[in-house]
């Protein structure tokens, strides 16, 4: 981190009681008059000796699981609630969008909580008055401005209230994951001006379960495990650690397989297909990983394939960022042409050489009858890594932040240019 530390956090602690307050209250009233001790109630720890600096200018990521603390966090952070022990320091004029409609008067119209929130922000009249028109215009609420808000959907007070945050200039701007909100355009104009907050000196923290925008916004990131710092350092390492520490640990048989889990049958009286699956090498043995350029070989253990002979098993596979990459099938390979159907058998699904640079992924897997019906599914059935290997021949490997495919391809000089 360089730069002048706006943000400074240690050894945050925020306990909350859990229970019913005002009836623990008056019992703990009556213990005492009674003369009696009080009893210790149940307490979470929601941040548990928190600690991290933000530079000025920087945008840092808060990622974590749910229950992890990133919104009690926030609301520390924000002075929306006071932490039990520890401190944090925040240099500069705050605004937040921690959930939908955060500082806006439901009576007043919009355009008197954008003059409100300004005002709050420290700003004068007439400095409003200059950037109300952008407000406006990135909003697209020309028509609602002096409509009451509370008449607004939760997108709309979405849309308006990030508008106000990102263009009355407050220095540090702190955003939850209440942009999930918006439609997918407005998402991306999200994205694009917190770049440009971040780019005019301004500070971003920004919590979010998108994978893709927190790898894409933030150069650090913070993961948060039950309260507690799990990992703190550059984002896509922050982000490799958060995949991996959801995966879970995943009981294989002797065969390798591992159990594909319990869930409801997608239709009425519509069987489980899909079993069990596992990754294998060349060898015949089950493995967590495959190597750019080398083959990925799926078994995948189906029951009851031979009631629905025109049914296609097949794999997709998927990003971190829940991209997705491929779809291969039984269907693309030709199919199984006269071979016997059994009620129980592995289906092997092979792709000759992965197309994939290094990182972490996900199979999701299905069987469908083509152009009928969806038979089963379950997605993230098998995370694997993809481990680099030298597919180019001349010591070049890549890096996935240039790409999730790895192609290969011809290099030659077509010609000189007249008067080089």
């Amino acid at each position: 981190m360089t730069g002048r530390p706006v943000i400074e956090v240690a050894h945050l602690d925020k306990e909350f009681c859990l229970g019913e307050l005002h009836r623990g209250r008056w019992a703990a009233l009556a213990r005492r008059l009674a003369g009696r001790p009080a009893e210790a109630g149940a307490v979470l720890k929601a941040l548990d000796d928190v600690g991290f600096a933000v530079a000025e200018g920087e945008v840092f990521g808060i990622i974590g699981a749910n229950g992890a603390g990133k919104s009690t966090l926030l609301k520390v952070l924000a002075g929306i609630t006071d932490p039990s022990s520890g401190q944090a320091v925040l240099r500069g004029r705050i605004a937040s969008l921690l959930e939908v409609g955060t500082g806006f008067h439901p009576e007043l119209t919009g355009r008197e909580n954008v003059f409100l929130n300004g005002t709050l922000l420290g700003l004068r009249q007439r400095e409003i008055r200059e950037e109300y028109d952008r407000i406006v215009d990135f909003a697209g609420l020309e028509k609602f401005m002096d409509t009451p808000v509370k008449r607004y959907s939760s997108g709309m007070q979405v849309r308006l209230a990030f508008a106000v945050a990102a263009h009355l200039r407050p220095e540090i701007l702190l955003i939850d994951e209440v942009l999930a909100v918006g439609d997918v355009a407005f998402q991306r104009k999200c994205l694009g001006a917190m770049k440009d907050v971040a780019g005019g000196g301004r500070t971003v923290l920004f919590v979010s379960h998108n994978m893709a925008a927190v790898s894409s916004l933030c150069h650090r990131t913070l993961m948060l495990r039950q309260g507690r710092v799990a990992a703190l350092g550059p984002t896509d390492e922050v982000i490799q650690t958060y995949i991996h520490s959801t995966e879970g640990v995943h009981a294989r048989d002797e065969q390798g397989f591992v159990a594909l889990h319990e869930r409801k049958p997608l239709f009425a009286h519509s069987p489980l297909l899909l079993r069990a699956a596992r990754l294998v090498d060349e060898r015949e043995l089950p493995v967590s990983s495959a190597r750019t350029g080398e083959p990925l070989r799926v078994d995948v253990r189906v029951e009851g394939l031979d009631r629905f002979p025109s049914a296609v098993v097949g794999l997709t596979v998927r990003s971190v960022f829940d991209q997705k990459i491929f779809h291969f099938n039984t269907a693309m390979a030709g199919g199984f042409g006269s071979t016997a159907r059994h009620a129980r058998e592995i289906v092997r699904l092979e792709i000759p050489e992965l197309p994939l640079m290094a990182g972490a992924y996900s199979l999701d897997l299905l069987v469908f009858e083509p152009g009928v019906r969806l038979l089963d599914r379950v997605d993230g059935a098998a995370p694997f890594d993809v481990i680099e290997s030298d597919l180019y021949g001349n010591g070049y490997r890549g890096e996935a932040r240039e790409g999730l495919i790895a192609v290969q391809g011809e290099c030659r000089i077509a010609g000189e240019e007249a008067g080089a």
